[in-house]
C-alpha cells in the first residue's frame, strides 16, 4: 500500500514537474537572452563612445602635427591609428549584422589613412589627412546608429520571447494541471478500490450475504485482509448452514411429539375417554393454549429457518387488509380474553401489497409480542393501510416500551428484550427478527417508537398504485 499511494504521488506530480521544467528551460532562455542584449547593447555604447574619442584625437593629433611638425606626435599618431583600429575590431567582433557595413567602410578608411600617413608623414600633408580622418567620424554615427537600431531589434525578439515563454506557461498550465487532477482521480480509484472492496465484503457480511468471495488481489497487505475477511466468510456461511441445520432438525422433531400431544388434547376434550370435570375441562384447555403457543414457536423457527435459506418467494399481490387483521386476532382470541386485552383496529385502507402469508406471519408476531407485554385491562392498536404512497402496518401496546438501546437489537436473532428476560415470559426470540425478514424482502424499513405508555412497532414497503 505504501509503495502504491508513493508511486501515485510521483505519477500525479510528473505533469507539474514537466509544466516546471518547460517553465524554467523558457525563463532559462529568457534569461540568457536579456543578459546578452544587455552585454552587446553596454559593449555597443561603450566601443561606440571609445571610437569617437579615437577618432577625435587622432585628428587632432595630426592637425597639431602639421602646425607643429613635432617629432614627438609621429609615436602619439601611430597610437591613435592602432587603438582606432584595435576599437573597430572588436566592433566588428560583436557580430551584429546591422553594425558590419559601417564598421568595414571604417575600417576602409582607416586603411586609407594608415597608408597614405606611412607614405607621406610630413607636416604638410597633415591637413588631408585630418580631414580624411574627419569622415571617418560620420561613419562612427553611423556605427551608432546601427548599434542602436540592432539594439532594439534585440529588444523586440525579446518581448517576443517573453509572450512566447508567458503563452508556454499558460498552455502547460491548461493542459498538464487537468492531466494532473485526472491522474491523481485515477489513482485514487486504484488506491480506495480495494478499501470499497473490503467495505463492499464487510456489508454483505453484515446483512448475513454469504455468496460472493472477497478478492482483492493487490496490494499484499489489503490481499491479506481479504483473504482473512474471505475465511470469516466461509466460517460465517458453514455456521449459518449449521444453525439453519438445527433449527429444521430440532423444529421437525418437536412436531412428533407436539402431534401426539395435540391428539391427546383432542381426545380428552370430546371426552373420548369418559366424562370431564369443570376443573378437568380448565386443565385441558390451558394445555391446548400451551399447545397452540408451542405450535406457533415451532412455525416461527421453521419459517425463520426457511427464509434464511430464501426459499419462500410468494407472488406479491394485492389483498383484503380487513380479512389479514381479523384473522390474526381471531387466532389471538383466547390470550386477549384471558388477559383481559381490548382491540382497536384501524384501517386506512380496504387493502394492502405484498406477500400476504410472510406479512399474516409478520402481523401474528407483532400482536403476540404485544399481548405478551401489555398489561391487563389495557388495550392494544392495529392500524393497517395504505398512506402516502406506501403500505403500513403498525401494533401499539400500553407496556413499560423498549429501552433506547434495544431499539435496534431486539430485531436480531434469537435476542430477547430485557422485560421478556425479567418477567420469564416464554419465547425463541425469533418474532421480531421475521418481522425484520419480513419487511426487508418487502424492501421496506421497521421501527419501534416510544408510545408514552408502551412501544409501537411500525412497518413500511413501497408499493404500486392499487389498480382495484
Amino acid at each position: 500500500m505504501s509503495g502504491l499511494v508513493a508511486a501515485g504521488c510521483l505519477l500525479a506530480a510528473a505533469p507539474l514537474l514537466l509544466a516546471l521544467l518547460l517553465a524554467a528551460s523558457r525563463l532559462d532562455r529568457f534569461s540568457h537572452h536579456s543578459e546578452l542584449l544587455v552585454r552587446e547593447g553596454v559593449a555597443v555604447v561603450r566601443l561606440g563612445s571609445q571610437l569617437r574619442d579615437n577618432v577625435n584625437d587622432l585628428e587632432r593629433s595630426l592637425r597639431q602635427y602639421g602646425a607643429l611638425g613635432d617629432p614627438a606626435l609621429v609615436g602619439v599618431i601611430r597610437s591613435r591609428l592602432g587603438e582606432t583600429e584595435k576599437t573597430l575590431r572588436e566592433l566588428g567582433d560583436l557580430d551584429l549584422d546591422p553594425l558590419a557595413d559601417p564598421v568595414y567602410a571604417a575600417q576602409r578608411e582607416l586603411v586609407q589613412v594608415a597608408k597614405q600617413w606611412t607614405e607621406s608623414p610630413q607636416p604638410e600633408a597633415m591637413e588631408p589627412l585630418a580631414r580624411r580622418v574627419h569622415t571617418i567620424g560620420g561613419e562612427v554615427n553611423a556605427i551608432l546608429l546601427s548599434g542602436s537600431q540592432a539594439t532594439d531589434a534585440e529588444v523586440g525578439r525579446l518581448q517576443a520571447a517573453s509572450v512566447a515563454a508567458r503563452r508556454t506557461m499558460l498552455v502547460s498550465s491548461i493542459t498538464l494541471i487537468p492531466l494532473t487532477a485526472l491522474l491523481a482521480l485515477a489513482i485514487s480509484a486504484a488506491v480506495t478500490r480495494p478499501l470499497r472492496k473490503l467495505g463492499t465484503g464487510i456489508a454483505e457480511l453484515g446483512g448475513s450475504r454469504y455468496e460472493r468471495p472477497v478478492s482483492i488481489r493487490f496490494p499484499v497487505e489489503m490481499r491479506r485482509l481479504g483473504d482473512q475477511l474471505d475465511w470469516l466468510r466461509r466460517r460465517l456461511a458453514q455456521l449459518e448452514a449449521d444453525k439453519a441445520r438445527f433449527l429444521r432438525n430440532v423444529s421437525h422433531e418437536l412436531k412428533t411429539p407436539l402431534a401426539s400431544l395435540q391428539e391427546g388434547a383432542s381426545l380428552l376434550h370430546d371426552e373420548a375417554l369418559g366424562p370431564l370435570s369443570p376443573r378437568q375441562r380448565e386443565v385441558i384447555s390451558i394445555l391446548n393454549e400451551s399447545i397452540g403457543e408451542l405450535d406457533s414457536l415451532i412455525h416461527n423457527l421453521l419459517t425463520y429457518a426457511d427464509w434464511r435459506r430464501e426459499r419462500q418467494h410468494p407472488p406479491m399481490t394485492w389483498f383484503e387488509a380487513g380479512a389479514l387483521a381479523q384473522e390474526v386476532l381471531a387466532r389471538h382470541r383466547l390470550p386477549l380474553e384471558r388477559r383481559r386485552i381490548s382491540t382497536e383496529l384501524r384501517l386506512h385502507s380496504e387493502r394492502l401489497f405484498g406477500h400476504r402469508p410472510q406479512l399474516r406471519a409478520a402481523l401474528e408476531n407483532l400482536l403476540s409480542n404485544a399481548i405478551k407485554h401489555a398489561p391487563p385491562d389495557s388495550s392494544i392498536e392495529l392500524a393497517l393501510g395504505v398512506q402516502d404512497g406506501c403500505c403500513r402496518l403498525s401494533v401499539r401496546d400500553r407496556g413499560r416500551g423498549v429501552a433506547e438501546q434495544e431499539k435496534q437489537m431486539i430485531f436480531e436473532p434469537f435476542v430477547r428484550g430485557t422485560e421478556a428476560e425479567e418477567a420469564g415470559m416464554r419465547g425463541t426470540g425469533v418474532g421480531l427478527a421475521i418481522v425484520h425478514e419480513t419487511v426487508r424482502s418487502h424492501n421496506g424499513t421497521v421501527e419501534v417508537e416510544d408510545a408514552q405508555p408502551g412501544a409501537c412497532f411500525r412497518m413500511a414497503w413501497p408499493c404500486p398504485a392499487d389498480s382495484g
